[in-house]
């Protein structure tokens, strides 16, 4: 598949992380959705073809892991990279189970992009 038939959704209450790492995927040329909450992530993932999401953890309402639970029911081949400022997250049985090992686990701040692009794409 080319990256520009591939779509990603950045789900981060942070404006200026979910703007920064969606700029940085379009800029590599893929096509990527914004979500400041995971419900409204959920609506998204509804209402397009979400290949793969770029997940924080701790946000007003429901939590990444939520998300990421709801979001596999709606689209089963769905792949998720968890990025999150809690430095002792450690993937729950239930998230593993959807293939979050701890090396789709990155801690905020990445410096390197790139590193959530090849998490991504594995």
């Amino acid at each position: 598949m080319s990256p520009k038939t591939r779509l990603f959704i950045v789900l981060d209450d942070e404006q200026s992380i979910r703007q920064s790492i969606a700029s940085f995927l379009e800029d590599e040329g893929y096509t990527v959705l914004r979500a400041d909450s995971a419900e409204a992530a959920i609506s998204i993932v509804q209402a397009h073809p979400v290949d793969a999401a770029v997940v924080d953890i701790r946000l007003p309402g429901k939590d990444g892991n939520h998300f990421m639970i709801e979001a596999r029911k709606i689209r089963p081949d769905i792949k998720f990279v968890v990025h999150t400022g809690s430095a002792d997250y450690s993937p729950p049985e239930e998230i593993r189970d959807l293939g979050v090992t701890r090396e789709k686990v990155l801690i905020k701040p990445v410096r390197d992009l790139s590193i959530i692009l090849d998490a991504l794409k594995s």
